[in-house]
């Protein structure tokens, strides 16, 4: 996939990573991103009763199952995106081409995401080469229970305009907006994980489908962390309850 300013993690917590090998060290960039907006989650559970188990396409699927419905609720991503770059023309400018990345959910509930961002347009516009544009496709899919457990897929198309840097050669902030779907939201507790669903015209609880997610996004270039991972390999760090989900094990 084509990246774009992306930053994805492929290592334990904490640990480093290979500094950039080229000789002399060049010019590394790391970037954070936020995708912050709305989306779907379920409501809770009233006293009626409830399968207790696994989330997702474990539970209750088709009309009137045993499923919670949904309702609107608040949408919070953040991640980094990393890569080594020889120089602006050593690879025309697609230096977003392949990134490495990491990227974690803060609400609706607190998962790792495995995927990421790929930008399919990245192009330095302006009439003094001083702007940016920017859009692609960010797949997310939600993890909970250390890794363990398979939750809902985002897929959204982002765009956005920013501002670039033509002396250190890099994109140092791009923002915009984003929309797109969430396969299937849910209701998510210490006990219970239920799928959750929609009322059709003759109010039947329908326990499966696809939600929406949209909202502003942004990324920005992290000039600190960038010149500790070119002479380290250290990446900043992360939540401690994120699993880094794109690692090669």
């Amino acid at each position: 996939m084509k990246k774009l300013i992306a930053l994805a993690a492929v290592c334990a917590i904490g640990a480093a990573y290979a500094a950039c090998s080229y000789d002399p060290i060049p010019a590394t960039s790391v970037y954070k991103w936020k995708f912050t907006g709305k989306t779907t989650y379920g409501v809770k559970p009233g006293k009626t009763k409830v399968v207790v188990g696994l989330c997702g396409y474990t539970g209750g699927q088709g009309g009137g199952g045993n499923c919670v419905v949904r309702a609107p609720a608040s949408l919070k991503i953040e991640g980094y995106t990393w890569y080594c770059e020889k120089s602006c023309g050593s690879d025309a400018f697609e230096q977003f081409a392949e990134t490495d990345e990491v990227f974690w959910q803060k609400k609706p509930f607190k998962a790792s995401l495995a995927g990421g961002v790929a930008t399919d347009v990245s192009n330095i516009i302006g009439k003094k080469a001083k702007q940016f544009e920017a859009a692609g496709t960010a797949t997310f899919t939600e993890f909970i229970n250390a890794g363990s457990t398979e939750e809902g897929t985002y897929t959204l198309t982002y765009a956005g305009l920013g501002k670039y840097d033509q002396k250190n050669d890099r994109v140092k902030s791009v923002s915009g907006n984003f929309a797109g779907f969430l396969d299937q939201p849910h209701y998510i507790s210490a006990s219970e994980c239920l799928n959750a669903g929609f009322w059709d015209c003759d109010n039947n609880l329908i326990c499966e489908g696809t939600s929406v997610a949209y909202g502003k996004w942004c990324a920005k270039f992290q000039k600190s962390a960038s010149k500790k991972f070119a002479r380290s390999g250290t990446l900043p760090k992360v939540p401690s309850w994120v699993k880094w989900m794109n690692r090669a094990e």
